[in-house]
């Protein structure tokens, strides 16, 4: 009797045994990667980049993939505790706001990746970041603009008073006054990235001003900037995700700030283990940032237009026009 209740008991441990394995093979084969965003996944903006780069990573990288939007600053350090304890691989912070949280959490989870959008923040060890070169972005709206002026007055509306949309604005205003010394510049932060009808009131007093070519980086807001181009008759340029399909009458442009590829890029690392914690910037010569036309409107850009923009980019690329110089040392 001893014996067959000892035989029942080794098999019971050897299935516990076989249960286990199973279930770290699992672990280990499954790549799990969870994204925190202050705003909507469909804001048309910043946020949604960064989700369509979470999805990439679903697609291409076979990840399990978790989101969660409109994350409230007090909830930073709660959303990343509990995405690491769900066992995620990897853990984005959208913004360069999450990085005291990835700090904060990062030395309780050491086998966890975390890494911070439009920041400079690492720890070395677990805590990284990606940035992309929004001087560089602004500079080429700003070219852009000051070439299809016809009244030499154009302006830039930011949403949020954030560093992503305070140095575009500033590269904007350096692109202009590149193409043209005696430009003049309207500007002007709302303080909100979802209030489209105030980022539309803002658009209308500076169209009322004389400007007939405005930039607007808002996110779901900048829609109103658009809305208001197309009321009087000018022009609108969007930063990071132009919607060209639903603003066909006066959305000529937008930049594309691929912030998307740069996740996907950095979730590729982490996944094969290569990923090593620092401070990454992206920019025009690695293809991230780049302008691109509206399928729609492009045939109203005048091909010396055009050909301006591309040698813009070509002296970015090559170093000729150095953005980092030529800003104030605030914005660098």
């Amino acid at each position: 009797m001893k014996k067959g209740l000892l035989l029942v008991l080794a098999i019971f441990a050897t299935i516990a045994l076989v249960g286990c394995g199973n279930t770290a093979e699992k672990k280990n084969d499954t790549f799990k990667v969870a994204l925190a965003i202050n705003g909507s996944k469909t804001d048309g903006g910043w946020s949604q980049i960064a989700y369509d780069g979470l999805l990439k990573i679903q697609d291409q990288l076979g990840a399990v993939i978790s989101v969660s939007e409109n994350t409230k600053a007090s909830d930073f350090e709660k959303v990343f505790r509990n995405y690491a304890k769900e066992g995620n691989d990897l853990v984005i912070g959208h913004g360069f706001e999450f990085g005291d949280a990835a700090l904060a959490v990062a030395d309780e989870f050491p086998d966890v990746m975390f890494v911070v959008t439009s920041s400079t923040v690492t720890n070395g060890t677990n805590v990284g970041s990606i940035s992309n070169f929004n001087l560089q972005a602004g500079f080429l709206q700003g070219s852009l603009a000051a070439l299809m002026t016809k009244t030499d007055v154009i302006a830039s509306i930011g949403g949020m008073q954030i560093p992503t949309i305070a140095k575009t604005l500033v590269g904007y205003e350096l692109g202009a006054k590149y193409i043209n010394p005696n430009i003049k510049v309207l500007s002007a932060i709302t303080g909100s990235g979802d209030d489209a009808n105030k980022a539309k009131e803002q658009a209308l007093t500076f169209i009322s001003q004389g400007a007939d070519v405005l930039m607007a980086n808002a996110n779901a807001a900048g829609r109103g900037v658009y809305v208001a181009a197309e009321e009087k008759g000018v022009y609108a340029i969007a930063s990071i995700h132009g919607e060209f399909d639903v603003y066909t009458k006066g959305l000529i442009a937008s930049t594309k700030v691929d912030m998307s590829t740069s996740i996907l890029q950095a979730a590729e690392k982490v996944q094969k283990g290569t990923y090593k914690a620092s401070a990454e910037n992206y920019g025009v010569k690695t293809g991230i940032v780049d302008l691109v036309y509206s399928p729609t409107l492009e045939s109203t850009i005048p091909q010396e237009v055009k050909n301006k923009v591309a040698d813009v980019k070509a002296k970015l690329i090559s170093g000729e026009i150095d953005v980092l110089k030529l800003a104030p040392e605030e914005y660098r």
